[in-house]
């Protein structure tokens, strides 16, 4: 992107001088950083809370398989399903 001096020289000549030239990409150049920035705090934001509901979605999944009432006839504790509640609490 070469830029012939008679370009620059009509440009600058169009916006009021050299000085508002500079001022006019400088301005630009803020308001596209301005605009990228935005997009990038908007992308981590929803990135944040996408994170957040999928941890909590799969601890409750968790918490779910561990609250989980066992099945009939389910021997992992040793003892029989249908053992009463008291019973248990008795140990």
């Amino acid at each position: 992107m070469a830029w012939a001096y008679a370009e620059l020289a009509k440009e600058a000549a169009k916006r009021g001088g050299p000085t508002a030239l500079r001022a006019f990409y400088t301005g630009r150049g803020i308001i596209i950083g301005g605009a990228i920035t935005s997009a990038s705090i908007a992308g981590t934001v929803a990135y944040d809370k996408w994170s957040k509901r999928r941890t909590a979605a799969a601890a409750e999944t968790a918490s779910d398989a561990t609250t989980e009432t066992p099945a009939a006839g389910d021997t992992r504790s040793g003892r029989s399903a249908d053992s009463s509640r008291t019973d248990r609490l008795l140990q």
